[in-house]
């Protein structure tokens, strides 16, 4: 009887635990980190951006992180006749950042030029209208 009640009160414990807690952030994180002003950052790490998609708004700062030993670019495709990239960090060596502000929505693809297997994109979303 003893051990019923125990784990009767360790179940409830639990249970209250679990509501407490704030839910686990997804894909979505980003997203309210840019709409509270928080930095946003994505990272180069393990031969991959993390994260692979992030969604967040028009006039949003993203700092670009390569936490990896070796070299990397964030380099979005090219547009237009001039083929040159919407945007280009150059070389970044172990532990730079760069920083590009998302002036236009839309969906930003973008890569290493040194390891075309390390892809991932943003979209930009416009301000909500009034």
């Amino acid at each position: 009887m003893k051990r019923l009640a125990l784990t009767c009160v360790a179940t409830v414990l639990a249970a209250a635990v679990c509501t407490l807690l704030p839910a686990p952030q997804g894909a979505g994180a980003a997203d309210s980190a840019a709409a509270t002003g928080a930095p946003v950052v994505v990272h180069a790490k393990d031969f991959a951006y993390k994260p692979l998609e992030l969604a967040i708004g028009v006039g949003t700062t993203v700092t670009f992180v390569n936490d990896d030993d070796s070299a990397h670019t964030v380099t979005a495709g090219a547009l237009g006749d001039d083929k040159k990239p919407l945007f280009d960090s150059g070389n970044m060596d172990k532990g730079q950042k760069w920083t590009f502000t998302f002036k236009k929505s839309g969906t930003y693809q973008y890569l290493c030029t040194y390891h075309a297997f390390m892809k991932a994109k943003i979209v930009v979303t416009p301000p909500a209208s009034s």
